[in-house]
Formats: C-alpha cells, sequence, structure tokens
C-alpha cells in the first residue's frame, strides 16, 4: 500500500494536470468501490471543477467547486491514470502491465475531464474507493488522524502526549496507528526506528525521553528524504508520472534482512511486530 511520501508524490503529479478541470462524466462499473449512492455522484461530481488535490493521511482528496470533496484511497493495488486527449500518460500507484492501454480489465472507474482528457482507476483486488464528502466536513471525516507528520502541527510534545495511550504496545504497533503517524505503514516505520535507534519490539513505557525526541526527528527527516526521492518502489508503486521512486536504493532497514547493517556490519534480522514483517539490527538498536 502506498504511504505518505508515495501518495503525496502522485498528489503533486496529478495536481498539475487536474487543477481546473471540469468534470463532464463519471462511469463506473464497481458500485462496491463507491461509498456514496451513485446518483451523489452524477449530482456533486459531474459538472463540477476540479479546484485542488490535496492530500490526508495515505488519502487522495480532489476538492471540487460543487462544496464537494472526492476522497480517493487506493489501498493495496489501486492506480490512477490520466490520459491526455493526445495520448500523453501519467499513472500512478500500484504499477498493472499494459497501463498505457487503457481502460482494461482493471478499469473500474473512468472520469471524463473538459479538455478531453481522462482520469481512470484500476484496482486488481478492488480494496480502493471513492467517497464524496462536503467540503465542510472533512475535518471531521478525518478527526481520528493524527496531525500530518511533516506539518508544524506534529510536534515532539504532541507525539509524547500521544505515546502516553500507547504504553503498553510495542513501539512498531504505536507508530503505525493513523491516529498517531497518520501516513506511516510497514515501510517507513521500519526505517524510522532503525534512524532513531529503537528495537521495534519495546514497549512504548520502556522508551526514554532522548528516545522518544529521537523517535520524532526520525519520522520527520525520513518521510522529508522520502518524498524528495518520490517514493518507494520495489515491486508495487509507480509515481504520478508513471516512475519508479527512488527512496528503495537509499532504504536502511526495510526488506533488507539477512543484508548487512550499514552502521555496524552486523547481519540485520527479520521478526514479525504487530502483525507485519520487520526488520532491524540487534546489535544498533536496542
Amino acid at each position: 500500500m502506498p504511504e505518505l511520501p508515495e501518495v503525496e508524490t502522485i498528489r503533486r503529479d496529478l495536481a498539475r494536470v487536474l487543477r481546473g478541470q471540469r468534470v463532464v462524466s463519471f462511469a463506473v462499473k464497481r458500485p462496491k468501490l463507491l461509498r456514496n449512492p451513485r446518483r451523489a455522484f452524477s449530482r456533486y461530481l459531474v459538472g463540477s471543477t476540479i479546484t485542488n488535490v490535496e492530500r490526508r493521511g495515505k488519502q487522495l482528496i480532489f476538492k471540487l467547486n460543487s462544496g464537494y470533496s472526492l476522497l480517493i484511497h487506493l489501498k493495496m493495488t489501486g492506480q490512477l491514470v490520466w490520459k491526455s486527449s493526445r495520448g500523453k500518460i501519467s499513472a500512478g500507484g500500484h504499477p498493472i502491465a499494459g497501463v498505457a492501454q487503457v481502460p482494461n480489465r482493471y478499469t473500474y472507474i473512468v472520469i471524463s475531464l473538459g479538455d478531453k482528457s481522462n482520469l481512470y482507476f484500476n484496482d486488481v483486488r478492488q480494496f480502493g474507493y471513492f467517497h464524496l464528502v462536503p467540503t465542510n466536513e472533512l475535518a471531521q471525516v478525518f478527526r481520528k488522524l493524527s496531525p500530518e507528520p511533516l506539518s508544524r502541527s506534529f510536534t515532539f510534545s504532541w507525539l509524547d502526549m500521544a505515546f502516553k495511550r500507547r504504553g503498553r504496545t510495542t513501539v512498531k504497533a504505536a507508530i503505525l496507528d493513523q491516529g498517531i503517524a497518520a501516513g506511516i505503514g510497514n515501510i517507513y516505520a521500519d526505517e524510522s526506528l532503525f534512524v532513531a535507534r529503537i528495537k521495534p519490539s519495546r514497549r512504548v513505557s520502556s522508551l526514554s525521553e532522548k528516545e522518544r525526541q529521537a523517535l520524532w526527528r526520525a519520522i520527520r527527516g525520513v518521510l522529508r528524504r522520502a518524498v524528495q526521492a518520490r517514493g518507494t518502489s520495489f515491486n508495487s508503486y509507480r509515481d504520478g508520472l508513471g516512475r519508479q521512486g527512488t527512496y528503495w536504493a537509499r532504504r536502511l532497514a526495510y526488506g533488507r534482512a539477512g543484508q548487512a547493517c550499514v552502521r555496524c556490519r552486523h547481519v540485520l534480522q527479520r521478526s514479525r511486530v504487530a502483525g507485519r514483517g520487520t526488520t532491524h539490527c540487534d546489535i544498533c538498536q536496542r
């Protein structure tokens, strides 16, 4: 599933081609991908203009001048493909073979735009969704999410208070909680804990203030570097221009079990923490 850096990269790329576009039509082959009745999309999406493309956690937000916003969650295998009237392609999300051939067997939603371009939503496993929400209710929809980890609101004091509610859980489970670190998934949890030198299986209550500060700095630093690298690509992500993100080549822990630690050269270990495959260094992470 794309995490904060990947979704932010897709947002930036799609904003360039979608901002200011009028929605001419909306077609759906799998109504189960819609969180609203189909008629709501005809009333509040069709005929409206996309005023901006934003993000909250792992979700894309298309702001509309109808007073509504369209939330899109890619989940595990969702993919958005924009195709211009001249055949230019921008694709973001899970890579599906033959992306230039849209619509294809996995295309379930098509949004046609005023400049005769189209936005296609493909989803192999059909876990993603489209959700129309009144724009003035977005804060309520996202009320359970933490402040954005790269925003000024995500302060050490805020994180410290949030940790007190999860004292008995493992630190990895805590930062995977979207109410504590919105947008973080397995990749950036492992990376942040490695940078902070904290073992993923530690209990939150066992962390010293110095360790909690180190983790707060690590989360922000890792996410910032990943956004600059346009996300992580290994086998399940392409950015909004159809390119691979480059953070994969820079990763320090995630997916490197059995390889040498970049700090101490000890072999990195794989375990299961918070129900997720986890990579850590027994020497550097305490």
